[in-house]
């Protein structure tokens, strides 16, 4: 499998928060918090062929697992790393095991496409939930084909997110695993001095790989960063998200 070789790098201003962010992740993936219970608040309905959400699909693969991705080209998937590490036997699965369904709902689907390879982070260790681990939670997976004409690919920005900003999550997650739900109205809370995001959307266990969107309206929705996990900070509870910075060079790349 190959890896990148792109690294990623204040509004909160606090020096250890790293540190305590790595503590709150115990485990990427095996998240502790469920943010929706926390905020007393659910998702909402959201339809899986009404853009942005169109451009949002479910990944299953061979460990009978699944995550969210989002589709940032034709032929390219965006979802966290921690998707694509098996547990049960400490090992990556193959790109080939990994199929990416959009407009899925109650087991159907518009599209089904495969994976043919993918990248990571070169800093993600699936074993060990530091900062710098944290950062490199995500994957891009190239396609064997494309998604076709129906999809349009969510626009990855370059500006960097701010406190305060309203921002939506939405994917598929283990309470509602065949229909997709999403928070429309939720805000980036900050921004740590190496770039992770946080956030106070209400997701739930299973939205890992859903993409942090901003903007409305058909043309002007962009992907600033990449939920991977949640836990709690200064005894809040808190959605954690990878930056555009750490996967922007792979994601404009014709070949990942």
């Amino acid at each position: 499998m190959q890896k990148s070789h792109y690294r990623a790098g204040n509004l909160l201003g606090v020096n250890h928060i790293v540190s305590k962010i790595a503590k709150a992740v115990v485990a990427l993936g095996l998240t502790s918090v469920s943010l929706s219970a926390a905020l007393g608040r659910d998702p909402i309905d959201v339809n899986a062929n009404v853009f942005p959400w169109s451009s949002v699909g479910k990944i299953y693969n061979s460990a009978r697992s699944s995550c969210t991705g989002s589709l940032i080209a034709p032929d390219k998937v965006l979802t966290a790393a921690h998707c694509l590490f098996n547990r049960s036997t400490h090992r990556f699965l193959q790109a080939e095991s990994l199929h990416f369904l959009l407009g899925y709902k109650g087991g159907e689907y518009r599209t089904h496409v495969r994976a043919a390879r993918y990248l990571i982070g070169s800093d993600y260790n699936p074993e060990n939930a530091t900062g710098a681990t944290i950062l490199a939670d995500w994957a891009i997976l190239t396609l064997e084909e494309q998604a076709g004409t129906e999809s349009i690919p969510l626009p990855v920005t370059k500006a960097a997110p701010v406190a305060g900003e309203r921002i939506m999550v939405g994917g598929f997650s283990q309470k509602y695993p065949f229909k997709m739900t999403a928070d429309t109205d939720c805000r980036v809370r900050g921004v740590t001095p190496n770039g992770l995001i946080l956030h106070d959307c209400a997701v739930m266990h299973g939205i890992s790989g859903a993409p942090l969107l901003k903007g409305a309206g058909e043309t002007n929705v962009q992907i600033i960063g990449l939920h991977v996990a949640t836990g709690e900070l200064t005894g809040l509870p808190v959605g954690f998200a990878v930056p555009v910075s750490s996967f922007a060079q792979q994601a404009s790349s014709p070949n990942p």
